[in-house]
């Protein structure tokens, strides 16, 4: 049954692929960077991306429902009390410096598609909406009601999906297309948090700041200090990395890493700490400042947790990771935010008091943001055998769920795991493209339609688990 239903989806897919495109290219063409506003709720941006998503499904007969502007919903009312949910998010983190191509337009070459969003997540969950018009149209019957929900605050803490869980009802299952196949069941802890000095700098920084968002390692950051003999003395030999800019403010020093997912730190160059190492060596910090700033140093020179004896790891879901992924100042004192991703076995109360405690010792102070706690599904269940089965079967190999240290609405739902197109195999011979969260984002398109193809089966794979009892 599943090899008829695969051609049939297929086929499908491959009349409605330049509809696909057109309407991605439309999703992406919005800026919809998630900013807290009162009345949007989370901006202009995220608000007009949720209504074109429902707009282009209920142009497609597909039944929309628009929740406070925060969660937007598709679906194919067929009369059944139980639901199965597929979670994208069409907010996108900010687009950072080093496009080659406009990162809110979307631009094709060859079978590669770039933008910000294309693979984080506007594309997957395009590909959703397909899935169920797909379902529709070749009259699948599902002993459930198939939907497609739209968040819109994904990328700054789940607030969006947080406040649906505990208003509404959600699904009976839940499946979130922004991770790879064939399933991710475990999920790492998530901790925020900020570490604000009890002391300002002194007179001679006027500014200090990096990073974007707090799951990226950063990319660029900057000092702003006085300039002086003895300053430009001490820059003087300052090359790549560093860039120097001076102007009737000051001297201001830019270091430039490599941007990278905050759940993969290993992979990047973080620009604070290039930053820090350098106002410490050329003697630029010196008495408190110098203290100050080894200290932020300290927090970057490893990726594990060490500096604060957090370091850990479990069979489940690998090593802990620890980001300074954003710097700022308050009032003369440096604050730079963490994003830890913690194994499922830790407990963040614990990291919390560890960091709390060396802060203390060094005369800074723990500011908790969130404490997201871990996802977790036995790989065993039903429910996690069925998906990796539909996967081996559409996609060939041995393939096993894993656990990753990426976060998704996955930790925020009951019966919920990461189920997306992640790390299906492309081509070798393609253009460059940065990966989620990096300038020049891309993704290999075919990948996407497959990803429809898959979630039709899937579907039909769960009702029939359904009917058999075993969910």
């Amino acid at each position: 049954m599943t090899a008829a239903w695969k051609e049939k989806a297929e086929a499908w897919m491959k009349a409605h692929e330049e509809e696909y495109l057109g309407e991605l290219a439309e999703l992406v063409a919005i800026r919809s960077v998630s900013e807290p506003d009162a009345e949007k709720p989370f901006g202009e941006g995220c608000r007009r991306v949720l209504q074109k998503a429902l707009d282009l499904g209920e142009s497609h007969g597909l039944t929309p429902a628009n929740f406070d502007g925060k969660i937007g919903l598709l679906r194919v009312p067929n009369g059944e009390v139980r639901s199965v949910g597929l979670w994208g998010h069409l907010d996108v983190v900010p687009e950072g410096d080093g496009w080659v191509r406009d990162p809110f337009r979307m631009t094709r070459e060859g079978s590669v598609l770039y933008g910000r969003g294309v693979s984080d997540n506007k594309g997957p969950a395009l590909a959703a909406v397909y899935a169920l018009r797909c379902i529709r149209d070749l009259g699948i019957a599902l002993p459930f009601e198939p939907r497609v929900y739209f968040g819109t605050d994904e990328e700054k803490g789940m607030k969006d999906v947080m406040w649906f869980r505990d208003t509404h009802q959600v699904p009976d299952y839940n499946l979130i297309p922004d991770s790879s196949f064939p399933v991710c069941y475990a999920e790492k802890g998530i901790l925020e948090v900020t570490l604000v000095s009890e002391e300002a700098l002194s007179g001679l920084f006027l500014d200090a700041a990096g990073g974007l968002v707090t799951n990226m390692v950063p990319e660029k950051a900057s000092a702003l200090i006085r300039e002086n003999a003895v300053t430009l003395a001490k820059i003087g030999a300052l090359s790549a990395p560093f860039s120097i800019e001076r102007s009737p403010e000051g001297i201001r020093i830019t270091s430039m890493g490599k941007a990278m997912h905050a759940a993969h730190p290993q992979s990047g160059v973080n620009a604070i700490r290039l930053l820090t190492d350098m106002l410490v060596s050329t003697g630029l910090a010196a008495g408190r400042d110098g203290e100050i700033f080894s200290f932020l140093s300290g927090v970057n020179r490893d990726c594990d947790g060490t500096f604060f004896g957090i370091a850990a790891e479990d069979e489940v879901s690998g090593k802990l990771t620890c980001v300074g992924s954003v710097l700022r100042m308050r009032e003369g004192k440096p604050a730079l935010t963490l994003n830890i991703r913690y194994p499922v076995t830790s407990k963040g109360e614990e990291i919390l008091a560890a960091i709390s405690g060396k802060c203390r010792e060094e005369g800074f102070r723990a500011e908790l943001l969130r404490d997201s706690k871990p996802a977790f599904v036995p790989k065993e269940s039903p429910f996690v055998e069925t998906l990796t089965g539909i996967c081996r079967e559409l996609l060939g190999g041995d393939q096993e769920p894993f656990a990753m240290a990426g976060g998704t609405y996955a930790r925020k739902l009951p019966n919920a795991v990461a189920f997306g197109p992640g790390a299906l195999p492309a081509p070798e011979d393609l253009p460059a493209m940065g990966v989620a969260h990096e300038h020049d984002e891309g993704v290999y398109y075919p990948n996407l339609l497959k990803a429809a193809v898959v979630y039709v089966l899937a579907l039909i794979g769960l009702g029939e688990k359904m009917k058999e009892g075993k969910l």
